[in-house]
């Protein structure tokens, strides 16, 4: 069999679509990675249409974003500037790409293939903590932890050179190429495809275990840090959590950037520190989960009466809306929020 280049590059990308493993090495700590959309829209810019166009998204197990950019050796620009074009794309990923947005991409791509999103994570993952999931993915967006892969029938010593170099110094973030050449016979009836790693070295895999994952936070660093947000914030953040912590159907955990208050291991509100500083989510999906009596009808009637008192939620989120902290600093509104989530917590299941 010879080597035979590709006939377009969209060939090449359909073929690592259908088969993902291709991108995971054989020492990946990662393993299996999920497509979660082709061409996935980047901006330059907060609340900005898409400026670029990433060729693949995909998320693996430890919820790590995997961004991939395909190129056939064909292609005439540089090797500087396919390497350019990435770090534009990682450095606006944070604003680009959200939980939420991605796990309806994913719905998507799985509807197309004739199932759900949920089972997907399921089936490839072993997922059944859904929410937690996409926690982790939040958390790992938050902190800019992602994987970088180029994929082309050739990787020239430059760009190794490039790629070595990079996932040596980056610690959170991985870089990879992965060289995938095809050969076929004379008659053009058999194809054998044969993926490379590239950048995987001993030196990258060092320091990626010395960096640091951080801290979680606990009550006092998780209100002193939306206290350099703003004190009005910090002060509805205290009185959420005086009541969590007085109300027996609830939990409280801790992560490096959020608290959340859970209720029968699902996620009820979420006080952030970051990305969205200052902030309280109200995770309507918790509800929605639970079937009656929360249907659309009773979720919008929530969603207004929250309103009526003062606390408007954002329309950008459905699923996982959130609103400033400030609005719950006055004691006799944040005393309305609660008396609300205590009526939707008898709703549910177990609850008297």
């Amino acid at each position: 069999m010879t080597e035979t280049p590709y006939e377009a590059e969209d060939v090449l990308q359909q073929l690592i679509e259908r088969h993902p493993e291709m991108l995971a090495g054989e020492n990946a700590a990662h393993g299996a990675l999920i497509l979660v959309r082709r061409e996935a829209g980047v901006s330059d810019q907060e609340d900005a249409a898409a400026r670029w166009s990433l060729d693949h998204l995909y998320l693996d197990s430890n919820g790590v974003p995997t961004l991939v950019e395909v190129k056939r050796s064909g292609d005439t620009r540089s090797r500087r500037e396919v390497v350019a074009q990435m770090l534009d794309y990682a450095a606006h990923a944070k604003m680009s790409f959200n939980a939420e947005r991605m796990a309806d991409w994913l719905e998507e791509t799985a509807r197309r293939r004739g199932s759900t999103a949920a089972d997907t994570l399921l089936d490839r993952f072993g997922v059944e903590d859904i929410d937690g999931f996409w926690q982790t993915v939040e958390t790992n967006l938050e902190a800019e932890r992602f994987r970088l892969v180029f994929v082309s029938d050739s990787i020239g010593a430059e760009l190794r050179r490039i790629i070595e170099f990079l996932n040596s110094q980056m610690s959170r973030t991985e870089v990879l190429a992965i060289e995938v050449k095809q050969y076929t016979d004379a008659e053009g009836a058999h194809q054998t495809i044969v993926p490379r790693v590239i950048g995987d070295t001993a030196e990258a895999r060092a320091v990626k275990r010395a960096t640091p994952r951080g801290e979680h936070l606990d009550r006092e660093t998780l209100v002193a840090s939306i206290r350099e947000h703003s004190a009005l914030a910090a002060d509805g953040a205290e009185g959420v959590l005086d009541w969590a912590d007085r109300e027996p159907r609830l939990e409280i955990r801790y992560t490096r950037t959020r608290g959340f208050i859970e209720t029968a291991g699902r996620v009820l509100l979420k006080l952030y520190t970051t990305r969205w500083p200052g902030t309280i989510q109200v995770l309507l999906e918790t509800l929605a989960d639970h079937g009656e009596p929360w249907d659309d009808k009773r979720i919008e009637q929530l969603v207004q009466e929250l309103a009526d008192i003062g606390v408007n939620l954002d329309s950008d989120e459905r699923r996982w809306p959130k609103a400033p902290l400030e609005s719950l600093a006055d004691e006799g509104r944040r005393r309305q929020f609660l008396a609300l989530m205590e009526r939707a917590l008898d709703t549910l299941p177990g609850y008297p």
